[in-house]
């Protein structure tokens, strides 16, 4: 069953940064002196010290209605941080079909074994890379669901992101490749198979190139499981 991801899917987080004074300037609304108003026009200028233990007292203090920009920020980073993510399952699947769609495109509709092969380890590969360089570089942020902890989620490390990702390239091989699929494909080709030949008798037989399932040889699913372990090994 695929995995449910959460994480930060750009792979970047950058933290709001809020400028009043530039926000004022690009408004054209420069601040205004209480000695520039009509008001204050006639009273001197009045200069105020506030010592450090005041400053921390004023910026700890909130007026109604205003904004904690400090957990406002930590509010936008979370959500940032936990948006759901397509699964790995979901994503080779995708990714194998759109390329067998165009190598099809370019071989007149004929698909070999080989080009199956290819196209689900470019993915899987391509997967592999971009789990470690997120990691080296510190960008990337994934989450499972786990229902023992604080709020939910289980932050995941690179070896479990790996781990989840060779799962479920396993269960997409076996359901690509595996014995179910080849005996599934023998029966579609046997009843096709057998209507052609109902056709044929009744005088309604069909020009039709008869279906006939890809040869899958014996090792093939063995050999792709070892083939994505050894890439993982060698990362």
């Amino acid at each position: 069953m695929p995995v449910n991801l959460f994480g930060n899917i750009n792979g970047t987080y950058q933290p709001p940064q809020m400028n009043l004074l530039g926000s004022a300037k690009v408004q054209n609304s420069n601040p205004v002196r209480y000695n520039e108003t009509e008001l204050g026009k006639n009273n001197p200028v009045v200069k105020v010290n506030i010592s450090a233990e005041g400053l921390r007292a004023l910026h700890g203090s909130k007026l109604p209605g205003s904004i904690d920009i400090k957990a406002e920020q930590e509010r936008i980073k979370y959500a940032s941080e936990h948006q759901p993510t397509e699964s790995y399952y979901n994503r080779m699947s995708r990714e194998m079909s759109n390329a067998l769609e165009q190598k099809r495109a370019e071989n007149n509709g004929n698909l070999t074994i080989e080009d199956r092969e290819d196209a689900l380890m470019s993915s899987f590969q391509s997967i592999a890379d971009e789990i470690v360089k997120g990691y080296e570089s510190g960008a990337r942020v994934r989450f499972v669901e786990d229902s023992d902890s604080e709020d939910g989620y289980r932050k995941l490390t690179k070896e479990d992101e790996l781990d989840i990702l060779q799962k479920e390239f396993d269960d997409l091989s076996e359901a690509k490749f595996g014995r179910k699929q080849q005996e599934a494909a023998q029966a579609v080709a046997k009843s096709l198979a057998d209507l052609h030949k109902a056709l044929e008798k009744s005088g309604k037989g069909t020009s039709s190139k008869e279906y006939e399932p890809i040869k899958i040889p014996d090792d093939f699913l063995e050999r792709i499981l070892r083939k994505s372990r050894m890439f993982i090994a060698n990362l």
